[in-house]
C-alpha cells in the first residue's frame, strides 16, 4: 500500500477505457493529422498508448507521433519517438518509414546548423567568448590556510596551463570545510543571499584572486540539494518509490515542482549572479533517478499534461534485489518512458529558469551543466536513470557540457578493465562532439583521484586517458578534483603546444 497522501491522486492500477474504442480513438489522431493540427494529433495517439498498451494500434501511434513532430520541426522530438518505435518493434511494418523519417530530422537539424545567423560582429564579449576552450580545476577542496595560500594555488594552476577554476560555492553536511573561511554554518553557500545560510562571504575575494592572476572564475553550485534549513520540511521535498517497503517517502533534496521552490532557487541564483564571476556550472543534483518525483505537485502537474496519475504499478516490471542489495527492472513500460521524458524536459526548463533568473543580476555569465556519460551514450539510460539526456540539454543552449566521463569509477562500477575504460571514455567524447558540433563546449572531467581508494591517480594513467579523449578533437577539459600534490604541469603539453 502506498501512504494516503498520494492516495487521492494515484490510481490503483493501469487506467482502463471500458467505452471506447482504440479505433476511434486512432482515426480521431489521423483525422487531427490530415487538418495540419499535429499538435492535437498528438494527444489521441498518446492515448492509445497509455490506455491501451496491448493494443496493435499502440505501434502505429508511435510512429505518428514521430511523424507529428516531424512535421511540427521539431526534429530532436521526431527522432526520439522514431527511436523509440525502431527499437520496440525491429519488425514492424513502418520501419522503413521510422529510419527515413530519423534521416529527415538529421537532415534538417544539419540545414539549421548551416543557416544559422553567425553573431554580427558587434556582440559583446560575453558572446565572442562563448566557444572559449576551457582547461579548468575543479576544486573540491582548496588546501590552504588562509587567501595568501588560495593566491599561490592559483598561480601554480595559471602555470599549469588551467585558464578557469571552478570553485564550490556550497557546504553541505559533512564535506570538507575550507580552512580560509570563517564558518558560521555548517552547510550553506558562500556568497551573500537571504535564501541560504551564508557559511561565509567569500566569493568575491576568490573571484579577485583569481582574475587577478589571469584566471577566470566559474561558481560551483548545486540546485536540488540546496535545501539548506528545510529538514524539517518534508513537503518541499522529493519523493520517492521504496521497493522494498513499496512506499512513497520523502527523498533527499528539493521537490522542482513545487513554485516556492523554485522562487527560492531563483532568488539564490540571482544573488550569485550579482558577484564578479565569469560562470556557474550547475551540480549534477539537477536529476531525478527512476524511482523519484512521485511528490502531489509532480503527479498533478503530469496529469494535468496527459491527464491519468504516476504510479509505480504503471511503470515498472517485475523488479528485483541485486545481490548488491540495490534494486533494478527488468523492463520499463512505455509509459514510464512518458513519465521520465517528461521529468527530463522539466529539470531542463527549471533549469532555463534558473540561468536567467541568474542573468538579470548578470547577462554575461555563462553557464555549463554536469552530465552523467549515460545522457550522452546512451539516450535510454540517461532518461531512466537521471532523467537526463545531452539532446534536451542542448535544447537549452548551455555554453557549456560538462561530462563526467570518470574513468575508475567506471571501471569499479561495471568491472571493466583500464583499457576498456579508456576506450569509452574516447567513445563518450566523440558522440558529445558529434552532437554539441563545437569541441570547445564539450567539458570532459578528468578523475584524478580515485574517490574509493583515496588515491591519487597515476600521472602516466591520466596522461593515457587525456591522449583518448582529445584524440576526439580540442575539448575543454576539467580536472576533477583538483589536488596539490598532481603534477598537472607536467601534463601541460597535452593540450598546448610544448
Amino acid at each position: 500500500m502506498l501512504v494516503l497522501l498520494l492516495a487521492s491522486s494515484i490510481p490503483q492500477g493501469p487506467a482502463q477505457e471500458k467505452s471506447v474504442n482504440p479505433g476511434d480513438i486512432y482515426d480521431t489522431g489521423i483525422a487531427l493529422f490530415h487538418k495540419e493540427r499535429y499538435e492535437d494529433a498528438i494527444t489521441p495517439f498518446s492515448k492509445i498508448i497509455l490506455s491501451f498498451p496491448q493494443s496493435s494500434l499502440v505501434s502505429y501511434s508511435r510512429f505518428m507521433i514521430g511523424q507529428c513532430y516531424l512535421k511540427m520541426d521539431k526534429y530532436n522530438e521526431a527522432i526520439q519517438q522514431f527511436d523509440i518505435y525502431l527499437k520496440t518493434y525491429p519488425d514492424g511494418d513502418r520501419v522503413k518509414g521510422a529510419t527515413a523519417g530519423i534521416e529527415t530530422a538529421s537532415e534538417k537539424l544539419k540545414e539549421k546548423e548551416k543557416t544559422s545567423p553567425s553573431p554580427p560582429k558587434s556582440q559583446p564579449s560575453s558572446e565572442a567568448h562563448r566557444n572559449k576552450r576551457r582547461i579548468c580545476a575543479q576544486v573540491f577542496y582548496l588546501e590552504a590556510k588562509d587567501l595568501g595560500e588560495v593566491e599561490k594555488r592559483v598561480k601554480s594552476l595559471k602555470e599549469a596551463g588551467v585558464n578557469t577554476l571552478i570553485f564550490r560555492v556550497f557546504q553541505n553536511k559533512g564535506d570538507r570545510t575550507y580552512k580560509f573561511a570563517d564558518h558560521k554554518y555548517e552547510e550553506g553557500v558562500y556568497f551573500k543571499t537571504e535564501h541560504a545560510p551564508v557559511v561565509d562571504d567569500l566569493l568575491e575575494k576568490i573571484a579577485d584572486i583569481a582574475h587577478r592572476n589571469g584566471v577566470d572564475l566559474f561558481a560551483w553550485m548545486t540546485t536540488r540539494y540546496a535545501a539548506y534549513g528545510y529538514d524539517s520540511h518534508p513537503e518541499l521535498h522529493c519523493k520517492s518509490y521504496n521497493f522494498t517497503t513499496k512506499r512513497i517517502e520523502v527523498a533527499r533534496g528539493f521537490n522542482l515542482f513545487r513554485s516556492d521552490v523554485l522562487k527560492r532557487l531563483e532568488g539564490l541564483f540571482q544573488d550569485l549572479g550579482r558577484y564578479p564571476i565569469d560562470g556557474i556550472l550547475f551540480q549534477d543534483d539537477l536529476i531525478l533517478r527512476h524511482n523519484e518525483d512521485f511528490s502531489v505537485e509532480a503527479n498533478r502537474a503530469f496529469f494535468r499534461e496527459f491527464g491519468y496519475s504516476p504510479h509505480p504499478d504503471l511503470f515498472y516490471i517485475e523488479p528485483y534485489q541485486s545481490s548488491s542489495g540495490k534494486y533494478y527492472v527488468k523492463a520499463y513500460s512505455d509509459k514510464f518512458w512518458v513519465w521520465a521524458g517528461w521529468k527530463n524536459r522539466w529539470l531542463m526548463d527549471a533549469a532555463k529558469r534558473l540561468m536567467a533568473a541568474a542573468k538579470k543580476s548578470n547577462p554575461s555569465l555563462e553557464f555549463g551543466i554536469n552530465l552523467y556519460y549515460e545522457a550522452v551514450l546512451n539516450h535510454s539510460n540517461g532518461v531512466a536513470w537521471f532523467s537526463q539526456t545531452l539532446e534536451e540539454a542542448i535544447e537549452k543552449d548551455f555554453d557549456y557540457y560538462a561530462v563526467m566521463a570518470y574513468h575508475r569509477q567506471s571501471m569499479s562500477e561495471v568491472g571493466m578493465d583500464e583499457k576498456k575504460a579508456f576506450e569509452l571514455m574516447a567513445e563518450v567524447t566523440r558522440k558529445a562532439v558529434e552532437s554539441v558540433k563545437d569541441p570547445s563546449r564539450v567539458m570532459m572531467k578528468v578523475q584524478l583521484l580515485d574517490w574509493r581508494k583515496y588515491e591519487m591517480i597515476p600521472r602516466k594513467e591520466v596522461e593515457t586517458l587525456l591522449k583518448s579523449v582529445l584524440g576526439q578533437g580540442d575539448v575543454s577539459l576539467a580536472f576533477v578534483p583538483y589536488i596539490e600534490q598532481f603534477p598537472l604541469r607536467q601534463l601541460k603539453g597535452n593540450w598546448v603546444s610544448k
